[in-house]
């Protein structure tokens, strides 16, 4: 079943192109215009090139750092709201048929609600992982008596295994915010119940999609290779795609599992 979600995510996103780029393009359009409106007013822009660069000397980052911090921390929280305001968007256009405009609408959608459910999400995550960390630390404690190979091949595995134990629970849980996205939100817990069947077919996911996550990073570096704006283009797609197929395998499990809809393209 692994195979057949990615196959309809990727179903949803090409066969509803225009309305993928709709729900998308326009408001990280906006997030650049934003970004850089705020980075020019405050004058931090410049300040952070020289500061790149090292032109600014270590009395002066004092003065710098404010307006600096200030426009990145602007930015973050736009990012994080556009990125919710793109989800919730493709949530809607494929649970609910809502179609957007050329800028999706913001009006009466649960947006700062999905960003708060991600937030909960993520920060349970991040101590759960903090958990599996340790507990698989413990296990490379022999291990860096055994050799330098034997460590660096035991802290890889225990890596893979890591992303693969935390990749099972985020899509587990995650189910939660195709949920709030249409207004009928779940706990967390609720949506662990849910999918407690489907264990094997969201490892198979994770697994498929770090695989092709793989090659089409060595690809885009390849054509970074070839020509750098060749390559920054393929990049772009390449990360707007991942984005979206996320969002879509997300909106998959919810329907299958929450909703009882068939797995068809």
């Amino acid at each position: 079943m692994a195979f057949q979600i990615i196959r309809h995510a990727f179903a949803m996103i090409f066969n509803n192109f225009g309305q993928a780029l709709r729900a998308s393009v326009g408001p990280y359009v906006l997030l650049i215009i934003v970004a850089a409106a705020v980075f020019g007013a405050l004058g931090s822009l410049e300040q952070l090139g020289e500061l790149a660069v090292g032109n600014i000397q270590p009395d002066q980052i004092a003065d710098v750092a404010g307006p600096i911090i200030f426009a990145v921390f602007v930015l973050l929280t736009l990012a994080v709201f556009v990125s919710a305001w793109v989800a919730v968007s493709w949530h809607r256009f494929i649970l609910l048929e809502e179609y957007s405009g050329i800028l999706p609408s913001v009006t009466g959608r649960p947006i700062w609600p999905y960003v708060g459910k991600s937030m909960l999400l993520g920060l349970l995550i991040a101590v759960l992982g903090l958990l599996v960390g340790m507990v698989f630390g413990l296990v490379l404690v022999p291990l860096a008596h055994a050799g330098e190979t034997a460590a660096y091949l035991g802290a890889a595995i225990i890596g893979i295994l890591m992303v693969a134990v935390l990749s099972l629970m985020w899509f587990r849980m995650g189910v939660a915010l195709p949920a709030t996205a249409v207004g009928k939100p779940i706990k967390l817990g609720a949506a662990w119940s849910a999918t407690s069947g489907i264990n094997g077919t969201i490892i198979g996911i994770v697994l498929i999609i770090a695989v092709v996550t793989f090659i089409a990073g060595t690809a885009v570096q390849g054509l970074y290779g070839i020509h750098p704006a060749l390559g920054f283009a393929v990049d772009i797609f390449v990360q707007w795609l991942t984005l979206m197929v996320g969002v879509s395998i997300l909106t998959t499990l919810y329907g299958h599992v929450i909703e009882g809809r068939p797995l068809i393209d």
